[in-house]
């Protein structure tokens, strides 16, 4: 292994627990696109085998040379999640694989009746691939590198989309309990995969959930809380486990959020988000919440880094170290997930970044 994965764990743990480390830590969430762009190899030659995922994975995030290890196959409950569901309920064949980029679900074919959703099979997450093979990778880098993987779900309102399509929206004037139904059907699925990374994995220490209903453009607050916000606060209060979290969403209701999860006696540990753009809003936010982590904030794969030159990512990351570094709590993590035509240059820029402005003790902007 070239890289120091010791180095990068003790980095990210302080960071974490509000202690100082050596730099600011900085991650990249990749997926297939950038799995496929840096080994060469298709989708499904990744997912061969979860020897084969487990040595891409590090392999492309050594290239990278950042603080976190995924899998670039993304082990969260999002398209494969998809593809389990639609096994699971004889609908596999509305799987759509790509060889280099993300294969999807078809939105809104396998809930696309009442029927199909009274009748919604919960895949056994221990068996349907490619979710034993995803977890066994999980477990093999751990053991090379240390690096402990988090529980990555997505309750709920990004798999409605999946299987529910653009009907969902209408079902939430004209059939809410439906939807509520399906609701259900997700949360009993997920809770599935938790037991199935319990037993492949080990107990998490943490759920990191995406969770995209709670934007303004997607949902209103109230109906946000309805059909999602209600599920993670269940999930979160049966495991006692608290929450990180993630929300590339382009309006998220952000405090809204946090203060109502807390109400509910939700231990909200961190948020993962570029939006809003103004980084000021994320000044204000580390003082109105100077106890919550944040990974990102303010840069997003689709501004600078997609459309800029490596000048502009740098000025953009070291602003954002420059106004919250010295607060702590904070890792460098440009949202979402890669896309292919981000150029290398801007990619390496970040750490470029991090190496210039990001060691501390850093002084904060004035």
């Amino acid at each position: 292994m070239k890289h120091d994965w010791k180095a990068s764990m003790e980095r990210v743990n302080a960071s974490y627990a509000g202690e100082t480390p050596d730099k600011v830590p900085c991650m990249l969430w990749l997926d297939e696109n950038a799995g496929s762009r840096i080994s060469g190899l298709s989708i499904r030659e990744i997912l061969k085998s979860s020897k084969k995922l487990a040595q891409v994975s590090l392999d492309v995030f050594e290239y990278l040379g950042m603080d976190n290890l995924w899998l670039v196959t993304g082990p969260y409950l999002g398209p494969y999640e998809g593809f389990a569901v639609a096994q699971a309920n004889g609908k596999g064949d509305q799987f759509v694989w790509k060889d280099h980029y993300t294969p999807h679900l078809r939105e809104g074919v396998v809930c696309k009746t009442e029927k199909d959703i009274e009748n919604f099979q919960i895949p056994e997450h221990t068996k349907v691939q490619p979710w034993p093979t995803i977890l066994e990778a999980l477990v093999i880098n751990r053991e090379k590198t240390g690096m402990q993987p988090a529980l990555n779900l997505s309750l709920t309102w990004s798999n409605v989309q999946m299987l529910r399509g653009s009907q969902a929206y209408l079902d939430i004037r004209r059939n809410p309990d439906l939807l509520l139904t399906l609701c259900e059907k997700i949360y009993a699925s997920q809770w599935n995969y938790y037991e199935a990374y319990r037993k492949i994995v080990g107990e998490p220490s943490i759920v990191l959930n995406a969770q995209y209903g709670f934007n303004a453009h997607m949902l209103s607050f109230e109906d946000a809380w309805k059909f999602e916000g209600q599920f993670i606060a269940r999930f979160c209060k049966k495991t006692g486990l608290p929450l990180y979290i993630h929300n590339c969403g382009f309006k998220p209701y952000w405090f809204e959020t946090i203060d109502r999860l807390r109400q509910e006696g939700v231990v909200v540990f961190g948020v993962n988000g570029s939006h809003p753009q103004d980084l000021d809003f994320w000044v204000n936010f580390r003082k109105k919440y100077p106890d919550i982590h944040i990974m990102g904030a303010a840069i997003s794969v689709n501004s600078e880094m997609e459309h800029g030159t490596p000048a502009d990512v740098i000025e953009r990351v070291k602003q954002n170290i420059l106004k919250l570094a010295p607060l702590k709590r904070f890792i460098i993590c440009p949202l979402c997930c890669l896309p292919w035509r981000v150029p290398m240059n801007n990619i390496r820029a970040i750490s470029e970044a991090v190496e210039l402005y990001g060691k501390y003790p850093i002084a904060a902007a004035q």
